[in-house]
């Protein structure tokens, strides 16, 4: 029994330290913020293949999550170089009249406005 504690202790700090020797220490310095667009029609599957590589390759944005929730890209970007609307006027563009997909701004507790320190502590 004491074996296999032990066991489970060494994975656990061999896994701590592996995340702790990879972790980049330029992606702690930028904030990062996630964006969700929120796509309906009947071609917004294949509108979605379309715009996933299109918006990986726009400056400031380092993910693209179209699996997670059905209908809906998720966009992990940095915080202050690209808005929602930057990427919504992006993704519009690229698809401009040939797809019926609507494309439209998120807004849930995925994007929730940020409060800053004062507003927190007036509530």
């Amino acid at each position: 029994m004491l074996n296999v504690i032990s066991a489970r202790f060494a994975l656990l700090t061999t896994i701590c330290m592996a995340m702790f020797l990879f972790h980049s220490p330029t992606s702690a310095a930028a904030p990062k913020e996630r964006i969700a667009l929120m796509l309906s029609g009947s071609q917004c599957q294949e509108a979605q293949q379309v715009l996933e590589p299109i918006l990986r390759q726009t400056k400031g944005v380092f993910a693209v999550d179209g699996t997670s929730v059905p209908g809906h890209l998720l966009l992990d970007v940095e915080e202050g170089t690209i808005s929602a609307q930057d990427l919504l006027t992006v993704a519009q563009t690229t698809l401009g009249t040939a797809l019926s997909c609507q494309i439209d701004i998120m807004q849930s507790c995925i994007t929730a406005p940020k409060h800053t320190g004062a507003e927190a502590s007036a509530k």
